[in-house]
């Protein structure tokens, strides 16, 4: 049973062709495969510095100690930002590429075992298959499916059991959109941030775990799809996100993609989107992710501070109804007992809790 999400990635994969084919779907397009998973990489290796500095005890005591030798760091940010903001005008990426600068130094210095790092590469790959593997299927679901069928039911559903609108609410949260979209934009490296602590602590085998439970959250948001298919509070709204927010324009083409793949009638290529409202897998990401580092209790206190600011970020951004946000938690916690169900062999030997991959205070 623990195994179940290999055998359904396995079934899944070989099933790929022919379902493809009766959806009328191309399997030749695969350019924005390498630039999701840059940033993937970008986005957790952040996460993994942000979660170790401020989670793990006694992380800083090496900077306070060599404070001298992080003023000659910091000239990484202040040759590599403005060199991004004024000649590729893109403030963001000098940003992030500065910080990922400054986290691979700290390892070095810090003594990090670059083997345990790279071991991280299997545990990811198998999820970004994974995931790359549910969003054709919701482009093939789409195909044959109307893909907001019941989301005039979920949205009564709001009314009935929370007497409020997820709409109601992001309208008169006007003033919120732009850390919602910090928050909510954020979580791509939550999960592979708690892959590379789970593998620099020795203990692959958890990071296939919680890759195996992310997956399963996402097979079985694919068969609630199918059944009951809602794309989300916003494709009901009357009214629209001001120009400018990134939302806004995310919206607009999910929902011009997802009519386009219902209404197809020849051969299309498959879309970089996942049109699943019911259940949320975005809040089942995290949650998974904070379970499976539960051994590092800061870290994950701090992942679920995460989790409890996400939840309001996806109804003022109208992403979700509330009771796709229940049904989130709920596939979460199904996964997670399925993946943890191992046989008393497979845990014979338990995994040291400290980082083994990086020296702390010394």
């Amino acid at each position: 049973m623990w195994k179940l999400h290999f055998w359904l990635t396995v079934a899944l994969t070989l099933l790929l062709v022919p379902v493809c084919h009766m959806a009328r779907l191309r399997l030749g397009d695969f350019s924005y495969v390498p630039g999701f998973l840059i940033g993937w990489v970008a986005q957790s290796i952040l996460w993994a510095g942000f979660l170790y500095q401020f989670g793990v005890p006694g992380a800083w005591t090496t900077m306070r100690r060599d404070w001298k030798r992080m003023l000659v760091a910091l000239e990484i940010p202040l040759l590599v930002i403005p060199l991004f903001a004024f000649v590729a005008h893109n403030l963001t990426i000098g940003v992030m590429i500065s910080g990922i600068g400054l986290i691979a130094l700290e390892f070095f210095y810090r003594r990090g075992n670059w083997k345990a790092a790279a071991s991280v590469i299997l545990p990811w790959l198998y999820l970004a298959f994974g995931i790359q593997l549910a969003f054709l299927y919701n482009c093939a679901i789409v195909s044959a499916r109307p893909f907001n069928l019941y989301d005039p039911l979920f949205q009564r559903l709001d009314m009935l059991l929370f007497r409020i609108s997820v709409s109601g609410i992001s309208h008169a949260s006007a003033a919120l959109y732009a850390p919602a979209e910090l928050i909510y934009y954020a979580i791509g490296g939550v999960m592979g941030a708690a892959l590379l602590f789970l593998c620099l602590a020795g203990d692959r085998r958890a990071a296939f775990q919680m890759s195996g439970a992310i997956l399963l959250s996402y097979y079985f948001s694919l068969a609630v799809f199918y059944l009951w298919p809602s794309h989300g509070p916003y494709s009901l709204a009357a009214w629209r996100f001001p120009p400018g927010m990134v939302t806004g324009a995310v919206q607009h083409a999910s929902y011009s993609s997802a009519a386009a793949l219902y209404h197809h009638t020849g051969w299309m290529n498959p879309v970089l989107g996942y049109f699943v409202a019911f259940p949320s897998v975005h809040v089942a990401q995290p949650f998974i992710a904070g379970w499976f580092l539960r051994r590092w209790k800061r870290v994950s206190q701090i992942i679920f501070v995460y989790c409890a600011l996400l939840v309001p970020s996806i109804v003022i951004l109208q992403w979700h109804y509330f009771v796709d946000i229940v049904a989130g938690l709920a596939i979460a916690g199904l996964a997670i007992a399925i993946v943890s169900r191992v046989p008393a062999r497979a845990t014979a030997e338990q995994p040291a809790l400290e980082l083994k991959g990086v020296a702390t205070a010394s």
